[in-house]
């Protein structure tokens, strides 16, 4: 069985859709875990409601933690053999399950890995569901090509993984971007990953999100950076330049994303570009670096400036 565990807080607006792409899925031996964190809204009733209707679905109510906290919460409390996680403000195909368990079987791995669909509202989503590529990695080659980006990221969902190793590496409590601090340890403790770049997993980026403002988030995600590289420095010192790559990617996305930096946080903008300046030449010349990583340490070999040129010309034609 596999136990699909959504944190819930404050979605009162998204939690239906969540929980009935859930429901919907082709593949049937699955739990629900809604795990209520101190919701403020109706969502502790919903969770009920939930219960009450489906058997497979549990409410679980816990005092206000953070999405670590409920997650970890709700991983306490799995009774299947593998887990997957679901943000309740986000939704799965109907095969979500049903690809996972199947990409495990093929491959037989210990972890199976989809892709990802970013959308910003519900009438947005116009991806067509090609024939995907499907990889299988040893662990070690899978943590290679999180960092530098390529077929897979740092994200806990779109993921089935066993409940056992969930247990053992739980998310760190108080910290945002806290799929970065622990996806890493999933990758380095197994032997097999697999891996499809299909998108069954549709992830909702609000605007006005915590991940868009300068705060604990843009420092955490710093922090995170340097966890990677200090990790793969100690234990796969093979992987540190991807480590590095990862690190500087990470740090050009607090950069570029807190337009105020320079002015408002000094000491956080001469970290950020002190590391630029530190590798760029390694990058550059790191030919496994995405293409993207490799342009933005050209431009700051060139001149830093240029990176925000390009970033609100990025702006600009997204926009039109």
């Amino acid at each position: 069985m596999i136990s699909v565990i959504v944190p819930v807080y404050g979605v009162e607006k998204y939690l239906d859709k969540c929980v009935q792409s859930i429901l919907a899925q082709t593949y049937r031996d699955f739990e629900i875990l809604l795990v209520d964190d101190g919701s403020p809204d109706n969502c502790p009733q919903l969770c009920d409601a939930y219960s009450q209707k489906y058997d497979c679905v549990r409410a679980l109510h816990k005092s206000n933690g953070g999405l670590s906290d409920a997650r970890n919460f709700g991983i306490k409390y799995a009774r299947g053999n593998d887990v997957t996680f679901v943000d309740s403000d986000d939704f799965v195909a109907p095969d979500y399950l049903e690809v996972l368990v199947r990409l495990k079987e093929k491959c037989q791995s210990d972890i199976a890995v989809t892709g990802i669909y970013k959308y910003s509202s519900f009438d947005k989503i116009t991806e067509k569901r090609d024939e995907a590529q499907e990889f299988c990695y040893t662990g070690i080659k899978a943590l290679e090509k999180m960092l530098y980006q390529d077929t897979l990221d740092t994200s806990a969902c779109a993921m089935l993984l066993p409940t056992s190793i969930a247990r053992k590496y739980q998310f760190p409590v108080g910290k945002y971007h806290e799929d970065e601090f622990t996806t890493y340890k999933y990758y380095s403790s197994v032997k097999c990953v697999s891996v499809t770049t299909q998108k069954q997993y549709f992830y909702l980026q609000r605007e006005g999100s915590i991940m868009h403002v300068f705060g604990q988030s843009s420092l955490d995600e710093l922090d995170a950076a340097d966890n990677l590289v200090t990790f793969c420095e100690k234990n796969y010192p093979q992987l540190t330049a991807a480590a590095k790559s990862k690190k500087f990617s990470d740090y050009c996305q607090v950069l570029l994303s807190n337009k105020d930096i320079k002015t408002t946080c000094p000491e956080v903008y001469a970290r950020i570009c002190d590391y630029l300046d530190s590798v760029k030449f390694e990058i550059v010349r790191d030919k496994k670096c995405r293409v993207k990583n490799r342009i933005a340490a050209l431009l700051c070999i060139i001149n830093k400036k240029l990176l925000f040129t390009a970033q609100k010309f990025a702006e600009a034609r997204t926009a039109s």
